[in-house]
């Protein structure tokens, strides 16, 4: 939170995606589609996003003549740091010698605004604000269609564990739905907040109703679930299993959805058994048979470079692993 006080009256702005409201997380949303459509500033975004936490409408900005309220406006503005990262040519090559707090300063910070000694040089390179879509939260809970609710997935990180109510199946399906076109966001919606026992066939007729959704809100359960996938293969244990996704598909690599099944060959359970099966437990018991696949290869004499052609991990992480 961004604290600050007015006449001795303490007031809070949420600065981490964690903290919004749907009404916020909904409201940035919708100023993103002006900053890509280039009607709005990313700072601007940023004031905005002040305004609409303290109940000023955006469009009082213009009344505000007095030249110390729109400099501390500016200043509240400059301190909402969690909606952007900095994107600098070839993988931020010029911030490899930062350390590690230094280099998370410089993605936050636009280098006009940077108190470093590389600053000067940053401002001078072909950088890019980019949205910040790495967060492990529910933002939209639930959602309203002609008055019925459809409650989403729940996202749990208390007491240091992570859980999170989807099944194996809905996850897959509604993951290999990113990046779709806005026609097909209904769909991916009805996937996300399917009522009951998660059914495919269910989830496409569902999805008519989903339609009535406004493309801000749809927008907004895309870019929350977007985010949460990459909470997961970033900042989990879960990250090995898609550390060779870049490579060339390997000889046993197989599909999301042949690995889910495979699982009932294995004993798991039946085909609807392991469509049910919780996605943290899915995405352990995968990690563990793909660790356990890599120090049996390494046990049977198979060189490190031979692993990493049949799996498509990179070398490093097999070395790691064995």
């Amino acid at each position: 939170m961004i604290e600050f006080s007015v006449h001795q009256k303490k007031y809070k702005i949420p600065n981490s995606w964690e903290e919004l409201t749907p009404e916020l997380f909904e409201g940035i949303m919708a100023d993103m589609n002006l900053v890509t459509s280039g009607k709005l500033s990313p700072a601007m975004l940023q004031i905005k996003h002040v305004c609409r936490v303290m109940g000023w409408e955006s469009h009082r900005l213009a009344h505000f003549k007095d030249e110390d309220t729109m400099s501390n406006l500016a200043w509240l503005g400059e301190q909402v740091d969690f909606i952007f990262r900095i994107s600098y040519p070839d993988h931020d090559a010029a911030l490899q010698d930062l350390s590690k707090d230094e280099f998370a300063k410089a993605k936050k910070t636009p280098p006009e605004r940077l108190k470093m000694p590389i600053a000067r040089y940053l401002s001078k390179l072909d950088y890019k604000f980019t949205l910040n879509s790495c967060f492990c939260a529910q933002l939209l809970p639930f959602v309203s269609i002609h008055g019925q609710m459809y409650k989403g997935y729940v996202v749990d990180t208390g007491f240091g564990q992570l859980t999170c109510s989807l099944t194996a199946l809905q996850f897959i399906e509604a993951r290999s739905m990113l990046g779709c076109d806005a026609a097909m966001l209904p769909l991916l919606a009805a996937i996300l907040y399917h009522p009951g026992r998660y059914d495919s066939e269910s989830a496409h007729a569902l999805a008519k109703s989903f339609e009535r959704l406004s493309l801000v809100t749809l927008q907004s359960i895309a870019f929350n679930f977007s985010s949460f996938v990459n909470f997961l293969f970033t900042k989990t244990e879960f990250w090995v299993l898609v550390a060779g996704e870049h490579e060339k598909s390997s000889p046993i690599t197989t599909g999301p959805l042949e690995s889910l099944y495979n699982l009932s060959s294995d004993g798991y359970g039946d085909i609807s058994a392991v469509e049910q099966m919780n996605i943290i437990k899915y995405l352990s018991i995968l990690r563990k048979k793909l660790i356990e696949t890599i120090k049996s290869m390494h046990y049977a004499d198979v060189k490190h470079v031979d692993i990493a052609k049949n799996t498509g991990l990179p070398i490093s992480l097999i070395k790691q692993i064995v």
